[in-house]
């Protein structure tokens, strides 16, 4: 009897064992998409410029272009810069249509697309296009803000220049240079998400800038992201400025992706709650675009 239980065992463990060995592996898939900042070019022209690519739920660098015979950068080119490549829009987190490449445009050295969709595109109203797959089912709530919106903006403006030293002469000159109501989920209230300067003088050239993320409560701003830059001299100018939202990594919370602009030059930021959910930290920044 014992012997025959040692052969029955011997015979299971033969054929669990050669399950186990013939068995194939599952490889795990890998995920990777490409983001673009889509925005308007001189002559009304639209085009895409690259922010970042996302794999497996990190943002990673893509080559910048300002070296022609990078070989990288060449790869990148010819991978998703060449027609007729197509790329989805999406503009407050929602589909809102699809850009297809042009021919490089020598004139400024960007790559221009055609633009089909719903977004109204022009000076600082910009969006994002991607390869990612994006839910048809999201509805956009980017929108213009009301009038009390930017009543409450401006005020908000006011203060945070006048915490910096700004006189009062000055503040009367505080600008809208782009201002935006919308929905940042996984958040339930209203944000608004504002870009707003002050030219310090005719001659000088010197802009202070300041750009704030803040929700909207009971008619009242909570800021959860505050930046301000008073510039020390001609060339310090600097002004940050929303590009869109979406949900880049894919885990159904939107990180914000903005543009930082120098005297001659530029980069893309990305940010995202931090833990607490009730700030805004930055994750990511692209290396110094414009290649001057």
């Amino acid at each position: 009897m014992r012997s025959f239980l040692l052969c029955v065992c011997a015979a299971l463990a033969l054929v669990c064992l050669s399950s186990t060995v013939s068995r194939p592996r599952q490889s795990i898939k890998s995920t990777e998409s490409v983001w673009f900042a889509l925005q308007e070019e001189p002559r009304g022209k639209l085009s895409i410029d690259p922010i970042a690519k996302v794999v497996d739920g990190k943002i990673l660098s893509v080559p910048t272009g300002c070296e022609p015979d990078d070989p990288e950068y060449k790869k990148f080119e010819i991978a998703y810069l060449r027609p007729p490549k197509t790329y989805s829009v999406t503009f407050g987190r929602a589909p809102a249509g699809i850009v297809g490449l042009s021919k490089p445009d020598a004139a400024f050295g960007t790559y221009t697309v055609q633009y089909d969709g719903i977004a109204h595109i022009h000076g600082r109203v910009m969006a994002l296009a991607t390869n990612a797959k994006l839910s048809e089912s999201e509805a956009s709530f980017r929108q213009a803000p009301s009038s009390e919106e930017r009543k409450l903006a401006l005020q908000f403006a006011n203060d945070k220049f006048s915490e910096k030293g700004v006189s009062a002469a000055l503040l009367q000159k505080i600008n809208i240079d782009n201002l935006t109501h919308t929905m940042l989920a996984p958040a339930k209230s209203p944000y608004l998400i504002g870009s707003f300067s002050i030219q310090v003088g005719d001659d000088t050239g010197i802009v202070d800038a300041l750009f704030f993320i803040a929700s909207e409560r009971d008619s009242k701003l909570i800021p959860e992201f505050v930046w301000v830059h008073i510039p020390e001299g001609e060339n310090g100018d600097e002004g940050l400025g929303l590009v869109d939202h979406a949900d880049l990594l894919g885990d159904g919370q939107d990180e914000v992706v903005a543009v930082l602009g120098y005297y001659e030059n530029y980069r893309y930021q990305v940010y995202r709650r931090s833990r607490d959910g009730g700030h805004w930290e930055q994750i990511f920044e692209t290396d110094i675009l414009g290649c001057l």
